[in-house]
């Protein structure tokens, strides 16, 4: 499971892409929220939970670590389904009207799509590669 997270080379299956963008997710949630609660807290009440010196570099690691895991799974799941890791670019145009229904049918080809049957130039097929 570590190397799902810290390598983009190689192939994945749907299930554990899915549960990786789950993770990568709840992370990136967590991240946003200990980025603007203490800051809403400090700034509302007058309360300080933590230095927010210190939530705000626990919120960027946190982000950090979700997108590094979405986008590395997702590099991987391309790769599965034969195709090139560059279409992850078109997500991050930083037009709206692009990059908003780039991620959409990125992920919905991602879970729905079955990866290549046979190897390919990332290697063999998930159900034959013994983990």
């Amino acid at each position: 499971m570590l190397t799902d997270l810290l390598v983009i080379d190689g192939r994945m299956g749907r299930a554990r892409y899915f549960r990786l963008s789950l993770l990568a997710m709840l992370l990136m949630t967590m991240g946003a929220i200990l980025l603007v609660f203490p800051v809403v807290m400090s700034r509302t009440h007058g309360i300080e939970l933590m230095p927010l010196g210190v939530s705000v570099v626990l919120a960027a690691l946190q982000l950090g670590i979700g997108l590094w895991i979405a986008v590395a799974a997702s590099i991987r799941r391309l790769h599965d389904m034969g195709w090139s890791a560059l279409w992850l670019l078109a997500c991050a145009v930083p037009v709206e009207i692009v990059a908003l229904p780039a991620m959409i049918v990125l992920s919905l080809a991602m879970s729905v799509m079955r990866g290549m049957p046979g190897e390919n130039a990332h290697g063999p097929p998930v159900a034959l590669r013994a983990d």
